[in-house]
């Protein structure tokens, strides 16, 4: 996994193989920086005081990876075999009062309706959304606190991943938008 040097480092996540790319916040240029480059949304759980992002939180790192696990051929055959399938999502953010409720939610198996990454930009004096990944009727498969941090671990049903482009001016100018559902195997 490759992570942009200037900007994340690589963190480590205890019991696990891998690492999680998170904001480093010994970068130079984050010392002015008030608004944080990524925010969560989980349902109704947590807030902010972040304009226009109140159900929101800080997310300090996460990792998601989706891909078609048997490919077709050139001549554009798929197999049954072939149908796209999403990784656990890693996220990463501040522990808080939500985690009882996130625990029982993994206890007994209920669905997270909605969980939405975004990642935010100042355009002028707006904190707008530059993407917008939404997951839906999630599962939470494992949750590790690690001192004042929570990594929580969940599979989603369907994702949407939302690019969206301003003009000079901070007004939106158009956006770009990919959806798939994991059960039924159809995106757009």
């Amino acid at each position: 996994m490759s992570t942009n040097r200037g900007q994340y480092g690589s963190h480590q996540l205890a019991d696990r193989t891998s690492s999680i790319p998170m904001v480093d916040p010994n970068i130079r240029h984050m010392n002015n920086v008030s608004t944080p480059e990524w925010m969560i949304e989980i349902d109704d759980l947590l807030s902010s005081t972040i304009e226009n992002f109140e159900g929101f939180s800080e997310l300090y790192g996460w990792y998601a990876e989706q891909g078609r696990m048997t490919k077709g051929r050139t001549g554009n055959q798929l197999f049954s075999t072939a149908a796209v399938q999403h990784s656990n999502v890693l996220i990463v953010l501040p522990a808080g009062i939500f985690i009882p409720t996130l625990e029982t939610k993994m206890n007994t198996g209920a669905n997270i309706a909605l969980i939405k990454i975004v990642r935010l930009a100042n355009v002028g004096d707006l904190k707008v959304s530059l993407q917008e990944i939404e997951y839906t009727n999630c599962k939470i498969d494992s949750m590790q606190q690690q001192l004042d941090e929570i990594i929580i671990s969940f599979r989603p049903e369907t994702r949407q991943n939302t690019i969206i482009k301003y003009k000079q001016d901070g007004s939106k100018e158009g956006q770009a938008v990919s959806k798939f559902d994991y059960t039924t195997g159809t995106g757009e």
